[in-house]
């Protein structure tokens, strides 16, 4: 499907687990990190997925741009519909 590199510390976003937290500093990769991992892992299996962040001022900053830049960016298209 897609060959997405990750950070070597967030490489557990795809071991099972009921919650998944982050800590770093801006420019970690966390946010990019977390969503091309749930999408990848939704694509191929049905998930329920709850995405926040702490802040966001504006709709360019907020969760659903980013999953659809990610989407468009991991060649997922096929298995979302971004409304």
């Amino acid at each position: 499907m897609t060959d997405a590199k990750f950070p070597a510390k967030l490489k557990p976003l795809f071991q099972a687990c009921r919650y998944k937290v982050a800590h770093g500093g801006r420019g970690s990769a966390k946010s990019w990190s977390f969503a091309r991992a749930l999408l990848i892992q939704a694509a191929s299996k049905p998930l329920r997925i709850l995405c926040t962040r702490e802040v966001q001022k504006s709709i360019k900053d907020s969760v659903h741009k980013l999953l659809g830049d990610q989407i468009q960016a991991l060649g997922l298209g096929m298995f979302y519909e971004v409304q």
